[in-house]
């Protein structure tokens, strides 16, 4: 059994603000080395889960800002993980258009403008605002389109509730409760990874009862968002991807997008962690 677990970082227990790329200070590095370590926590957790199941491959995407934030030295055996240069990917979901039983999502955050959840960012309006998609339920899209059941993800409750409304048989792990931007009720690491490893053992054993997410074509997308993904939003494309179904629309709006090189293989003056943009120094 095949197994693709995305992952991302703002929907884990204890994280409740952005991260500061500019700050160097010994705080800001710790602070942030902490976070990632409590990701790598719950996705082994996911790992051990899927594991459990019966999965035999299991590759992981690092899918959140730079890619490479998972510490993959510290992570539960058994997988295999895509990490490296934000955006520059081959796909934004790389490897998942070579076949799997099931998808699983880690560490997922609501779409921007949902003021009760922690850090919401990114809000795709398809066909002109009739569904609204976050980058969550945008994955479950796209793997829908390849026939694959999403069938676990972790988060808050908007998140969680969101998918869940969207995909009713998904099972769901809520490792915190958020009042709002920056603050929430955090269950306890060990907790977490309890509840992301059981409830991913559990959804991918339903796997069969869970319908993929399909989105009827022809698809309209855009992506809203705003300054530091605060509100008012508004499009980021003056006009919108176009395709006949999802997984089209999506790719030519990422390839339209300034910060997206998805399949770029040309070397420039990129450096982790001092050169992320890849440009020359003066």
């Amino acid at each position: 059994m095949r197994v693709y677990i995305q992952t991302d970082i703002e929907g884990i227990a204890g994280y409740i603000s952005f991260e500061d790329r500019v700050s160097q200070t010994v705080e800001n590095y710790e602070h942030r080395k902490r976070m990632c370590r409590l990701l790598t926590g719950e996705v082994s957790a996911a790992v051990r889960g899927a594991k459990k199941a019966g999965a035999k491959t299991i590759y992981i995407n690092d899918s959140h800002g730079s890619g490479y934030n998972i510490i993959f030295e510290e992570l539960e055996s058994g997988c295999e993980i895509i990490h490296g240069r934000g955006s520059h990917f081959p796909e934004w979901l790389t490897e998942l258009k070579q076949g799997w039983d099931a998808v699983v999502m880690v560490g997922q955050h609501a779409m921007a403008g949902e003021l009760g959840a922690v850090c919401p960012h990114s809000k795709w309006t398809v066909n002109g605002g009739k569904i609204y998609l976050s980058e969550a339920s945008m994955a479950m899209a796209l793997a829908g389109d390849l026939g694959i059941p999403a069938v676990f993800i972790s988060g808050d409750q908007v998140i969680t509730g969101e998918v869940k409304e969207k995909n009713p048989a998904i099972v769901t792990g809520v490792v915190k409760h958020s009042y709002g931007p920056n603050c929430c009720r955090s269950v306890l690491p060990e907790r977490a990874r309890e509840i992301i490893e059981e409830g991913v053992c559990r959804g991918i054993e339903n796997r069969r009862k869970v319908k993929p997410y399909v989105l009827k074509g022809p698809v309209t997308v855009n992506l809203l968002d705003g300054p530091g993904h605060i509100p008012p939003l508004k499009p980021v494309l003056k006009h919108p991807g176009k395709g006949k179904n999802i997984t089209e629309a999506f790719e030519n709006a990422l390839a339209k997008f300034p910060w997206a090189s998805y399949g770029k293989k040309e070397m420039d003056w990129y450096r982790y962690p001092s050169n992320l943009s890849g440009k020359k120094p003066i």
